[in-house]
C-alpha cells in the first residue's frame, strides 16, 4: 500500500471539484459548503482507489460529512 498524506487527498478533493484548495480544511462540510454532489464524490473515491491502491467500504461513505471524516475513513483504511 501507497503512503498517503493528507495533502495527497485535498489536492484530489480540489482536482475533481474545482474548488481552490486553500478553501479545503478538516472542517469544512463536503456537501453543504463544497457542495459536492454524488457524481464528483464518485470521482474521488474512484481516484483515491486508483491512487492508494485500496477499496473503500461504500457503506461507510455515508457517514462522511467532512473532509476531515473522508481522511480518517482513509486513515483507517490504509492503516
Amino acid at each position: 500500500m501507497e503512503r498517503y498524506s493528507r495533502d495527497d487527498i485535498f489536492d484530489i478533493i480540489s482536482e475533481i471539484s474545482r474548488i481552490d484548495r486553500s478553501e479545503i480544511t478538516p472542517e469544512v462540510l463536503i456537501r453543504e459548503e463544497l457542495g459536492i454532489d454524488s457524481l464528483q464524490a464518485m470521482a474521488i473515491v474512484a481516484r483515491l482507489e486508483k491512487r492508494f491502491s485500496i477499496r473503500l467500504d461504500e457503506s461507510k461513505l455515508f457517514e462522511v460529512a467532512t473532509v476531515g471524516d473522508f481522511v480518517r475513513l482513509l486513515q483507517e483504511k490504509l492503516g
